[in-house]
């Protein structure tokens, strides 16, 4: 990460949403962290962010209220935060992340290299980097200490999944 305490790296399978079944996420020790549950409807793709014992925690899924290609997350029916895709791509700016209270987060970084950073007031709290890991077809994801470790998790899902959609269409 550029600045500030790195609280976890975990282990992200890139191909995460072509695969068939679901995904364990790992930690930086190999033990399983969390589970992506694919849950197939019949309007959108949902997919959820549980703990190792199967507990919902967040629900990704795309959201089929805007005019651009926009994924939101929600823990219960609260919806936590909106990641839409940037009607114009300067320098790398692909995505902006809306949180629930107000706050917005910058995307920025090379999407065919898997580098990307999140910032959050200039300041990284997420870092994904295939250099981070000697492990083919996964990258790390460092997340700064005190930003919440499987909402950063869902929020690099539904990154990753909007990013699979846009190069199948």
């Amino acid at each position: 990460m550029q600045s500030g305490p790195v609280a976890a790296t975990y282990v992200l399978n890139q191909k995460l949403m072509s695969l068939s079944g679901d995904l364990w996420i790992d930690d930086g020790n190999g033990n399983h962290a969390f589970e992506v549950d694919r849950k197939m409807l019949v309007v959108r793709r949902t997919l959820l962010l549980q703990d190792p014992a199967g507990n919902p925690l967040y629900e990704i899924n795309q959201s089929l209220a805007h005019l651009h290609q926009t994924f939101e997350i929600k823990r219960g029916e609260e919806i936590v935060a909106t990641i839409q895709k940037a009607l114009v791509n300067i320098m790398g700016d692909h995505f902006t992340i809306a949180l629930a209270g107000g706050e917005q987060l910058k995307v920025t970084g090379d999407w065919i290299a898997r580098e990307f950073h999140i910032t959050r007031g200039g300041v990284d709290v997420v870092f994904a980097s295939r250099r981070l890991l000697a492990i083919r077809d996964a990258y790390g994801v460092q997340i700064a200490a005190g930003f919440e470790v499987p909402l950063a998790l869902a929020i690099v899902v539904g990154l990753e999944q909007m990013e699979l959609e846009a190069r199948q269409r």
